[in-house]
């Protein structure tokens, strides 16, 4: 009978909890709907009371003032130092190296020096069962690692115990000190695992600091490849417009020939066709270059609403050629980043030595000294106990659960494994991408040989198409033909020659012989 009372119990139990679910449900429903309108309400309100119409209403933007003053032409010199001094993720990465550098020092601090400690207490106590007391303590101590895992302990403590007696008012002083010293003799024993948190730190600074170094030089790359794309639209913008005063020229030539019956209808309006063409063409050209510009003043870390102009340079390519087994064997060598992986390799070789230590029962041998006083009025007068306390202990841990430390070592033996096998794919990446960097070199090598060959051969057919045209033996159509051909292999080939420069530098930088200065100037 009573078995047959517990179920039906929990029955009841069940059905009473599955009922209060719907209306629970619900409530959170309308609880969520209410808040989720309130947001909304806020958002329409913003957009009926607060939007600003920019084709009625008086709009003023804040200016942001230029931290330097810019030349009216922006050479690659002074775009690199400006973009190493202002971009903000150069910023950022400056100042992270900056403030890991004080983490460092305080670490070192931790572990090479004496830390010391203080403290001053008071306390007062009154009340009707008792008479008004204070005491006042001073505390100091001081602790010291050494390197085979030993840690001193130093501590002084001296206090005042004033209280309202009977006979008026009492005083005591007394002071105490004490020394001890712990040695770990099997876990936590030896420098390598007593400093690993001195020695991590020191080893991941020197990580940050070789990758702020490879982040420079991919910044400094990334700029000239970005000025020079500047560059190259600037020229193929010119270009361009000086084709719309070719395409004027020819179309004025078409409709004189038209209008002395030496050409057709037909040729002038292809000429007005190709100058149309050519104006789109340029139109598209200046918004590009005006957009690119304003993303180069961002990445340069700049108002939007500074002016600048940049240099018409292009360097003439700069011929590198480089074997391919010398160039494999110095990136394996020089690069920053293989350097880095191959020591962090080490850093978890050391981690299984620590955990493998960590297998060990604690094992600590301790020597103490303490020495207190006889309770006194004054300090001066302080006298010590004749029974000063030499202690010395030696303390073993029974190891009756050491699960967590061998699921640290068998951890820490995976993640070896792991190092291992992704410093091996960090070297086949590197190979890949010298061999990446070689094959873009020639190549762009080889198509400025092959676009000089391209604009003389233009060059040639565009003068010919003109004197054919004078002679009368061609149409208009064959000279806009010849002109359009020329001026786009001239584009083709100012880009080229910024690929190549780009190319050139990006070689050395995955070869690992990339060098910038403090002010982002490339050191050939």
């Amino acid at each position: 009978m009573r078995h047959q009372w517990a179920a039906a119990s929990l029955v009841g139990l069940a059905l009473l909890t599955t009922s209060c679910i719907h209306p629970r449900r619900q409530a959170t429903d309308r609880e969520a709907y209410a808040i989720q309108a309130e947001k909304t309400r806020q958002v329409e309100l913003f957009r009926r009371d607060e939007l600003v119409d920019p084709l009625s209403d008086p709009v003023e933007r804040p200016q942001r003032q230029s931290p330097i003053d810019l030349p009216e032409i922006l050479t690659l010199r002074e775009a690199i130092r400006i973009a190493t001094e202002y971009n903000r993720d150069y910023q950022i990465e400056r100042e992270t190296l900056f403030i890991q550098s004080l983490s460092l020092g305080l670490t070192r601090r931790d572990f090479l020096r004496p830390v010391f400690s203080g403290s001053v207490s008071y306390n007062g106590t009154d009340g009707k069962s008792r008479s008004y007391g204070d005491v006042t303590s001073l505390s100091l101590g001081g602790t010291q690692l050494f390197s085979t895992g030993a840690e001193l302990n130093v501590d002084s403590t001296a206090s005042i115990v004033r209280s309202q007696g009977t006979d008026g008012r009492d005083q005591t002083s007394s002071l105490s000190s004490s020394i001890s010293l712990t040695q770990p003799l099997l876990r936590g024993a030896g420098h390598e695992v007593a400093f690993e948190t001195l020695t991590q730190a020191e080893r991941e600074l020197l990580y940050d600091a070789r990758a702020f170094e490879l982040f420079r030089q991919s910044f400094v790359v990334s700029v000239i490849r970005d000025y020079y794309g500047l560059v190259t639209q600037k020229k193929q913008l010119k270009n361009t417009r000086d084709r719309i005063t070719q395409q004027a020229r020819a179309l004025e030539q078409a409709e004189a020939l038209f209008n002395a019956s030496r050409g057709s209808k037909l040729d002038s309006l292809r000429a007005k066709q190709s100058l149309l063409r050519a104006e789109s063409t340029a139109l598209s050209a200046e918004q590009r270059y005006a957009f690119a510009l304003d993303r180069f003043k961002i990445r340069m870390g700049l108002p939007i609403d500074v002016t600048f102009d940049v240099a018409d340079e292009i360097p003439e390519p700069t011929m590198l050629e480089v074997d391919t087994s010398r160039a494999l064997a110095a990136a394996l060598k020089n690069r920053l980043d293989l350097v880095t992986e191959r020591e962090q390799l080490e850093d978890q070789e050391r981690a299984v030595r620590i955990a493998r230590n960590g297998l060990l029962p604690n094992l600590d041998l301790g020597v103490s000294y303490a020495v207190d006083s006889e309770q006194d009025r004054s300090f001066r007068r302080l006298r010590y106990y004749d029974t000063d306390l030499v202690t010395v202990s030696a303390t073993l841990e029974i190891p009756l659960d050491r699960k967590r430390e061998r699921n640290t070592y068998r951890t820490s033996m995976i993640q070896l494994a792991r190092a291992r096998r992704g410093l091996d794919e960090s070297e086949d990446d590197v190979i890949t991408e010298v061999r990446d960097a070689l094959l873009g070199l020639g190549s762009s090598r080889e198509q400025i040989r092959i676009g000089i060959e391209e604009i003389r051969s233009f060059e040639l057919s565009a003068e010919k198409a003109q004197i054919d045209l004078e002679a009368g033996t061609v149409t208009n159509r064959d000279v806009v033909e010849a002109q359009d051909e020329l001026a786009t292999a001239k584009n083709d080939q100012l880009q080229r020659m910024a690929d190549y420069e780009v190319n050139r530098l990006e070689l050395l930088r995955v070869v690992g012989i990339l060098f910038v200065d403090e002010e982002g100037q490339v050191q050939e």
